[in-house]
């Protein structure tokens, strides 16, 4: 059967980014080098990245908004305004005003239809000439400015977005859970709690800038803690939301999420790749053996950005809550293949127990045999590590008698801690 015409014209749009992509991406290349080197050195930028719309975006954005009514399909990707993203991102949510404002101190010669330029740099030009921040359609307010390069002759359209890390993140959750999930319902109960993880972020945003600023006065103790409460907001905000669209029903996971963060903070395969120690231990090195502390040898939002970065680049779309977990233990039998058997029986007949890993993979970054095989070592390097062996036969009669969705729990972990050291 014949398909109907809007269908040519897309494949013949995505023919001609095909054979432009060469140009786009150098122009793109292009304009991230000036611009970093232009507001890069700024204490508040973390980065400056670009992207070209893929064709399966590109494919999705004609259809969405009947682009294929307004443009012919041989000059489509020459006129869309965001064929090229470009994001300078910042640290805090004020740092995105200052950076718009730095902007306009550098793109202040008017080159005519509410388009400025460098003085020195014709070539790139941006729209300042309407209200900023833009209010979007979810609400909230949005850096998005309107720009053209001219790279070999060729005039190329972008969109510049400033994004303090806390709205970078934010809207990468938004877009997982909501714009690419078909299968999400946007009713009322959604929308609140995604406006609750605004919130919540936007909190957790002011809480870093008062550690970033505050260099002294915090014991290293109080800003671990703050680290720490911030960091299972943030996860139990988004994952409480994937629950939801998953079962369309509302649970409490607060404790599963501390007990993941822990994890993150001590034993995390991630951090240990990214700093060659647990962030606990670089925690703790900040400490003297004095009982000094050393708050200057920590940056504490840096840690926590860290951890945002990793949480923000997690496929959202991938996570399966109430689906079965198959997953092998294939150390020989012994003390941690008790414990995994313990887990492997009821990680599929309960149901926190299934989410909780179901949260704890999406999160780490080797295979799910490689992950759970990490997180037995550590499950019984807490309850069992330094003890006799008598402890460890009282630890693991305890162990049977937890009921399945407890097993994770920090409590759990401690009181299983505290059987091991009973006389």
């Amino acid at each position: 059967m014949e398909k109907i015409n809007v269908f040519d014209y897309i494949e013949k749009a995505c023919a001609v980014l095909d054979n432009n992509l060469v140009g786009f991406t150098h122009a793109a290349a292009k304009l991230t080098e000036y611009l970093n080197n232009t507001f890069g050195d700024s204490d508040a930028t973390v980065g400056v990245t670009s992207r070209i719309k893929t064709r399966d975006s590109l494919k999705e954005k004609i259809l969405r908004n009947n682009l294929y009514k307004e443009y012919p399909a041989e000059r489509l990707v020459y006129e869309m305004h965001d064929i090229i993203g470009v994001r300078i991102e910042c640290r805090f949510l004020k740092d995105e005003r200052y950076l718009y404002n730095a902007i306009r101190e550098v793109f202040k010669t008017d080159v005519g239809g509410g388009y400025y330029s460098p003085e020195n740099k014709k070539a790139v030009k941006l729209k300042l000439d309407t209200l900023q921040p833009e209010k979007q359609k979810n609400g909230f307010e949005i850096y998005r400015i309107d720009g053209n390069v001219i790279y070999a002759g060729e005039s190329y359209n972008f969109e510049l977005q400033i994004k303090s890390l806390v709205n970078s993140f934010w809207s990468e959750i938004e877009h997982k859970l909501v714009y690419k999930n078909i299968r999400f319902n946007a009713d009322s109960l959604m929308k609140d709690m995604l406006n609750s993880i605004y919130e919540n972020l936007t909190s957790i945003d002011h809480q870093l800038n008062l550690i970033f600023e505050r260099s002294t006065g915090n014991a290293v103790k109080d800003q671990q803690s703050q680290l720490k409460k911030m960091l299972v907001v943030a996860l139990n905000e988004v994952y409480t939301a994937i629950v939801k669209s998953s079962t369309d029903i509302t649970v409490s996971i607060t404790e599963y999420s501390e007990a993941i963060v822990t994890y993150l903070l001590t034993a995390s395969s991630y951090a240990q790749r990214a700093s060659g120690e647990s962030l606990t231990h670089m925690i703790k090195s900040a400490v003297g053996s004095d009982g000094d502390e050393d708050e200057n040898s920590l940056n504490y939002s840096d840690l926590f950005f860290r951890l945002m970065e990793w949480m923000r680049s997690i496929d959202y779309r991938t996570i399966c809550i109430g689906e079965k977990i198959d997953v092998t233990f294939d150390m020989p039998h012994g003390i941690q293949r008790d414990v995994a058997d313990i887990f492997l029986t009821n990680i599929n007949e309960d149901f926190y127990l299934n989410t909780f890993f179901h949260i704890f993979f999406s999160l780490e970054r080797g295979n799910d045999k490689q992950d759970f095989a990490d997180y037995i070592r550590y499950y019984c390097n807490r309850i069992l590590n330094g003890k006799t062996q008598e402890q460890i036969y009282r630890t693991l009669a305890a162990l049977t008698e937890v009921p399945a969705h407890k097993l994770p729990l920090e409590q759990t972990l401690m009181q299983l801690e505290a059987t091991a050291n009973e006389n």
